[in-house]
C-alpha cells in the first residue's frame, strides 16, 4: 500500500487553497485522494445495501419460512453479532498489514456469502449466510475509515469521513427502498443474486488502489492505553445507544408504517427510503461541514455538533411513534433523518482525533464491536420481543430513549474533550 511517495505532514495537516463557491472555500486536491474516497465510498455504499436489503424481505421471508417477528430480528441481530466479533481481528491487522487488500478480500468474501443467501432452504441455512455476510464486512470498516483518515488533512476530517459515510446512508436506503419492490418483481431470492454481482467488481477495485501515504514507524498502542481516554470511553457509550436507536427505526420502521398507517409494503419501502435519503444525504453532508467548521474554533465542536444534533432529532423520533397522521409520520421521519445522520462523519473523525494513527483502525474497529455488540445486535430482536408482547409502537419507544441517551453521551464527551483536550491536540486545526 505505501510503494509510492509519502505525502509530508504539512501537507497533510492542512489541505491545499482551492476556489470559492457561494462564499465557501472549497479545498484542492489530488487526483489519486478522489480516486481513494470513490472507490471506498462505493463499497461503502454496497456494504449497506447488501446489508439492509433483506430488511423490506421480511414479509416474504416470514411467508416463505414460517417464523415469528423475534426471529425475522434475528436475521438482523445475528448478523451484527458476528460482524461485531470479527472487526476486532481485522482493526487489529488493519494497523499492521496492508489495508486496501484486507478491504479486496472481505468484499470478496461477502458477496460470495450473499449469494449464498439467495439458495438458502431453510431459516437457518439463511441465518448462516446472512452470519458470513457479517465476517467480510467486518474487514472493511476498520481499514477504511483509517484511510480516509490517512489521506486527507485533519482540519478537513470530519468532511471527508462524511463523504465515506454517505455512501453508508445511500447503500441502506436504496437497500430499504428495492428490497421490498425488487422482491415483488423477481423474487427475494434473486435479488440477493443481483446485489452480489457488483461485489466482485470492487473488490478488484479495491485490491488495485495504491495510496501513497505510510503509517508512523512506532508501534500500535495497546487496548489498555486506549480505554485510559475518559472521552473515547465515553464515544464508545454513545455510539452503542445511537445505533441502538437506528437500528430499531431502521428494522421496524417500514413494518410499523404498514401496521399502523395502512400502507404496503412497497409503499412504505419506496416512501420511506425516499425520505431517509433526502434527509440522510442533506444531513451528513451538512453535519460534517459543520463539525469541521466549530473544531477550528473550539477543540470540542466534533463533539458538540454530535450531542446538539441528536438532543434536537430525539422530540421528532417521539412524535413520529405517536401520531396516527401518516404526513405527520413521514414529515418527522424526514426532520429526524436530517438531524441524527449529522453524527457519522463527526463520530468517525472524533475517535481518529482522540486516538494516535497507527491505532485509528483498531480504535475504530473497537468502537464498532462495542455498539454492535450491545446496540444494534440487541435492538432489532428486543423491539420484535416487545412488539409480540405489546404492540410494536411501544417497542420503537424504546429506540427514542436510546437517541436521549446518546445525545448525553457526546455532550459529555465534549465536556471531557474541553477538559482534558485530545489525545493529539497540539497538531489538531
Amino acid at each position: 500500500m505505501a510503494h509510492l511517495i509519502e505525502i509530508p505532514q504539512e501537507q497533510r495537516d492542512e489541505p491545499p487553497a482551492g476556489p470559492r463557491f457561494l462564499g465557501v472555500e472549497w479545498p484542492r486536491f489530488s487526483a489519486w485522494q478522489w480516486k481513494v474516497l470513490l472507490i471506498l465510498t462505493l463499497v461503502n455504499l454496497l456494504n449497506y445495501f447488501d446489508r439492509l436489503i433483506v430488511i423490506p424481505m421480511f414479509p416474504f421471508l416470514k411467508d416463505a419460512f414460517g417464523v415469528s417477528d423475534f426471529k425475522l430480528g434475528l436475521l438482523a441481530s445475528i448478523f451484527i453479532l458476528v460482524h461485531s466479533l470479527s472487526v476486532l481481528p481485522f482493526g487489529f491487522w488493519s494497523d499492521r498489514g496492508p489495508r486496501q487488500k484486507i478491504m479486496a478480500y472481505g468484499v470478496l468474501f461477502w458477496s460470495v456469502a450473499t449469494m449464498l443467501s439467495g439458495v438458502a432452504t431453510t431459516f437457518r441455512s439463511l441465518l448462516t449466510a446472512r452470519a458470513l455476510v457479517g465476517v467480510g464486512e467486518g474487514a472493511y470498516a476498520p481499514a477504511g475509515t483509517a484511510m480516509v483518515s490517512d489521506c486527507f488533512p485533519r482540519s478537513f476530517r470530519a468532511r471527508a469521513q462524511s463523504v465515506f459515510n454517505l455512501g453508508m446512508l445511500v447503500g441502506g436506503v436504496m437497500g430499504l427502498a428495492a428490497g421490498g419492490v425488487l422482491s415483488q418483481w423477481v423474487g427475494w431470492r434473486h435479488v440477493f443474486f443481483l446485489v452480489a454481482l457488483p461485489g466482485f467488481l470492487l473488490a478488484v477495485a479495491a485490491h488495485r488502489l495504491r495510496v501513497p501515504v505510510s503509517l508512523p514507524p512506532e508501534k500500535p498502542p495497546s487496548i489498555t492505553s486506549l480505554l485510559r481516554i475518559p472521552a473515547y470511553l465515553m464515544v464508545l457509550a454513545g455510539g452503542m445507544f445511537v445505533v441502538f436507536s437506528s437500528a430499531a427505526f431502521i428494522t421496524w420502521g417500514p413494518a410499523f408504517a404498514m401496521r399502523y398507517h395502512g400502507l404496503t409494503v412497497a409503499q412504505a419501502s419506496s416512501w420511506i427510503g425516499l425520505l431517509v435519503l433526502v434527509g440522510s444525504v442533506v444531513g451528513v453532508l451538512l453535519g460534517g461541514y459543520i463539525a469541521d467548521t466549530l473544531q477550528r474554533r473550539w477543540v470540542w465542536g466534533r463533539a458538540v455538533t454530535i450531542g446538539a444534533t441528536l438532543l434536537l432529532g430525539t422530540p421528532l423520533l417521539y412524535w413520529a411513534v405517536s401520531t396516527d397522521s401518516v404526513f405527520e409520520f413521514f414529515l418527522c421521519i424526514l426532520g429526524a433523518t436530517f438531524l441524527l445522520t449529522c453524527y457519522h462523519g463527526p463520530a468517525t473523525a472524533v475517535i481518529h482525533d482522540l486516538t494516535p494513527e497507527r491505532a485509528h483502525s483498531f480504535a475504530f474497529a473497537l468502537y464498532l464491536f462495542v455498539i454492535h455488540l450491545f446496540g444494534d445486535a440487541m435492538a432489532p430482536a428486543l423491539v420484535g420481543r416487545v412488539s409480540d408482547l405489546t404492540e410494536l409502537r411501544h417497542g420503537l419507544q424504546l429506540g427514542v430513549a436510546a437517541n436521549l441517551m446518546a445525545a448525553l453521551c457526546f455532550l459529555i464527551v465534549a465536556y471531557l474533550i474541553q477538559r482534558h483536550g485530545l489525545f493529539n491536540a497540539r497538531r489538531t486545526p
